[in-house]
């Protein structure tokens, strides 16, 4: 017997098949977009580290060799009374050419000569599987000879990895990775590359006279990296240059 006070109980109601997938689906399309946007912000990341990478390398570079070439032929001769000793006088830009700079100068003012070499290797003459180059290396030596043009072997040397071929061809930066100038900021022509002992020929200048008249050098550098860019999938590229006034 049914009291009179009781109620029918509500038939227990469960989610139907298509209101589960409508939700899974919503929730699927929701995380999906989260995740989407997490990537992006992963390879956004991960552009600014290389951008920032190639920066860094590419202002180091440039601040060093604008802080050597200042120093490129100090001390003079004028500086010593005669007898002069080759070793205490720097000789200044000894040989040049588009990408590669030799010169004396007391690079690191402790009184002593050095002689410096920035040179672009297109491929690591010991091991060519070397993922650093092309590479710019920069090795400074102690001046033991009055031989300016053959110094000392250097045995440690700072490199730029991931260097974008310097020149104007085809897949190169453009530009030279040394520019000369003279006084006048003319442009002064060393063809491939010209040094202290190149006799003068008919209608042509020595090395020596062409080299003294180089008073200004352009550093063009130009970087790129080595995997490709996750946000464009192009490789990042960085552009930097810089101007050296010689003292000699």
């Amino acid at each position: 017997m049914v009291a009179a006070n009781s109620k029918p109980v509500a038939a227990a109601r469960g989610y139907t098949l298509l209101e589960l997938l409508i939700s899974m689906f919503l929730l699927v399309t929701l995380a999906g977009a989260v995740f989407e946007q997490i990537n992006q912000m992963q390879k956004k990341s991960g552009t600014e580290a290389m951008k920032l990478d190639l920066n860094q390398a590419a202002r180091e570079f440039v601040d060093q060799t604008v802080r050597d070439l200042h120093m490129s032929g100090y001390p003079g001769p004028s500086m010593y009374s005669n007898p002069q000793d080759p070793l205490r006088v720097a000789a200044g830009l000894v040989s040049v050419s588009p990408t590669q700079v030799l010169f004396e100068g007391d690079v690191n003012n402790d009184g002593t000569v050095y002689s410096v070499n920035i040179q672009y290797l297109a491929s690591d003459p010991v091991n060519p599987a070397n993922p650093n180059c092309p590479c710019i290396r920069r090795s400074a030596t102690q001046k033991i000879s009055a031989d300016s043009l053959h110094p000392a072997t250097a045995v440690a040397y700072a490199e730029t990895p991931y260097v974008l071929p310097p020149g104007t061809g085809s897949g190169q930066s453009g530009e030279d990775l040394f520019t000369y100038y003279d006084q006048n900021g003319g442009q002064v022509l060393v063809g491939s590359g010209v040094d202290i002992s190149v006799p003068a020929g008919t209608n042509t200048p020595s090395g020596a006279s062409i080299i003294a008249s180089i008073k200004t050098v352009k550093i063009n550098l130009s970087l790129v990296t080595p995997v490709r860019d996750p946000e464009t999938n192009n490789f990042a590229r960085t552009s930097m240059s810089a101007t050296a006034r010689l003292n000699q």
